[in-house]
């Protein structure tokens, strides 16, 4: 009986990691908004961190979570955008988690997590061409005065805001 007790849990297991194999994933994606200065911060690498730590955490969760950065830099969004859509296509993404870590026109230091459904983009008779971004489902933001880069911790500041998105969307 015993035998029988571990093949039946070898199914199980096997079964359970296909299905999040074949479950969709999300594709957080981060870029950079300010432009490098002489002797300011490296914003491309605290975007960086950011994302990665919120990736982090949603994986920890059992989410399948995909992470990509681009650079404060980056010539043409339009096409980056473009990119990310096919990506997100590509690898079966229902869900975009946006991260970003800049400041404001007010000097505001802002960390944000937005997380939006990726949306079929219908053809000429009715195919199924590609994504689109639907409307915000959730979002969670933190508005600090810029005394508070010298202290940032975006590791942490990623998790812990993955952490109030896993809050609102219990799987």
């Amino acid at each position: 009986m015993r035998l029988r007790e571990l093949a039946l849990a070898a199914l199980l297991a096997l079964g359970a990691t296909q299905v999040q194999a074949a479950s969709p994933c999300m594709l957080v994606f981060g870029q950079g908004r300010n432009p490098p200065l002489a002797g300011g911060p490296d914003w491309d690498e605290l975007n960086m961190r950011f994302n990665t730590a919120v990736t982090a955490r949603l994986e920890a969760q059992g989410r399948r979570a995909i992470a990509m950065t681009a650079s404060a830099v980056q010539i043409d969004p339009e096409a980056a955008g473009i990119a990310l859509l096919r990506e997100a296509d590509r690898l079966r993404c229902a869900t975009l988690a946006e991260t970003a870590v800049f400041t404001d026109e007010q000097g505001t230091l802002v960390l944000r997590l937005r997380v939006y459904p990726l949306l079929p983009t219908l053809g000429d008779g009715g195919a199924i061409v590609g994504l689109r971004i639907g409307a915000a489902l959730f979002v969670t933001q933190r508005d600090l005065d810029m005394k508070a880069l010298a202290r940032l911790k975006p590791d942490l500041a990623g998790q812990q805001m993955a952490g109030e998105y896993l809050q609102h969307d219990r799987r």
